[in-house]
């Protein structure tokens, strides 16, 4: 199981810190909401919420998923098939929180893209750093999700 500590410091960019795999520049969050833990509840500008997240499978979606991952990997050049999601440990483990009753989700662990954004997910600013990163999760020992059905492949907690 992989245990990472992420820091929204305030600063363009943070370290994800993986013991014993490695220290990975990284962001949450863009324009002045970038790292920046007092945004966090603003959609699409805020960074991930603070707290302990696991780190699952992320699947495609739908009848039409497979077929919307390509169209956008051709279109913006990133493949999310590779992605992986964030649960945040809470009351009802899945892909939304709520943060000063906003509702918030989709906190996705993956690299930088061609546009450089990210509206709350942990990006990775190095492909390479994620192809590490990636392949690490998939080696490790997965755990059992309390209370559900899926496993993870570890935490990421965000402070």
């Amino acid at each position: 199981m992989i245990i990472a500590r992420f820091p929204l410091n305030g600063l363009p960019t943070s370290i994800l810190s993986v013991p014993g795999v490695g220290n990975f520049p990284a962001f949450s969050g863009q324009k002045y909401g970038k790292n920046n833990v007092t945004m966090a509840s603003r959609k699409e500008i805020g960074p991930i919420p603070p707290g302990r997240y696991f780190i699952v499978g992320r699947g495609s979606g739908g009848r039409l998923g497979s077929l919307r991952e390509s169209v956008l990997k051709h279109i913006y050049g990133t493949d999310r098939s590779t992605w992986f999601a964030l649960y945040k440990e809470d009351l009802q483990i899945d892909d939304n929180v709520f943060i000063d009753g906003v509702k918030r989700g989709a906190f996705r662990l993956h690299p930088v893209g061609p546009r450089g954004l990210s509206e709350g997910c942990i990006t990775l600013t190095s492909h390479s750093d994620f192809d590490y990163l990636s392949k690490a999760l998939h080696n490790t020992t997965m755990i059992q999700v309390p209370c559900s059905s899926f496993k993870a492949y570890g935490t990421i907690t965000v402070w």
